[in-house]
């Protein structure tokens, strides 16, 4: 049997579905078969694209008081979503450190921001939530967090807009940014 068109097949959805909208289990069969054959659809597929997917299985701790997981997927030369999760386990802790001992995150990253020109450097702002919120505080806060990423370690800045709001235990960071940096941005 010949590939059909992207014409002929939605030619053949239109004559083959009867007036009440019922279509006979054989025919949706077919035209799923026709549609993955099909040339002209398959042309578009998007399979050449390299991606990538690096996830923590368990949290990763940092000696002064944090606890991490993280997901990062993405296509290579094109973008990336981060995910993270941040757990504070120590009151006044604002500079963390991760080991993650994957060389190959820092080369997907490298692809995307490396060659622009903000460096390796993510700075963006998050929503910092109180394990437990007395009367007297707010539910959550808002803070600036750095996020940078070496051959074996995920190092992160957390800065809160007033100067002497530190992070304390119980304090947590749930947040996913996608970046998508241009060559010459």
């Amino acid at each position: 049997m010949a590939v059909k068109t992207k014409t002929q097949i939605i030619a053949d959805i239109n004559r083959k579905i009867i007036t009440n909208g019922d279509i006979k289990a054989v025919d949706t069969n077919a035209i799923l078969k026709d549609i993955l054959d099909c040339k002209e659809l398959n042309e578009q597929s998007t399979t050449n694209l390299s991606t990538f997917s690096f996830q923590s299985t368990t949290p990763l701790i940092d000696n002064k008081g944090g606890r991490l997981s993280y997901s990062l997927r993405g296509i290579v030369d094109s973008f990336v979503n981060i995910t993270f999760r941040i757990a504070i386990l120590e009151n006044n802790v604002n500079n963390l450190t991760f080991l993650h001992n994957d060389v190959k995150i820092l080369e997907a990253l490298k692809t995307i921001i490396e060659d622009s020109n903000i460096g390796s450097d993510i700075d963006f702002l998050v929503k910092i939530k109180r394990k437990q919120s007395t009367s007297t505080s707010n539910k959550f806060r808002i803070g600036s967090l750095n996020f940078n990423c070496t051959e074996k370690e995920f190092f992160i800045k957390i800065e809160s807009q007033e100067l002497n709001d530190n992070l304390f235990n119980g304090d947590q960071i749930f947040a996913s940014f996608s970046i998508h940096c241009p060559k010459d941005f």
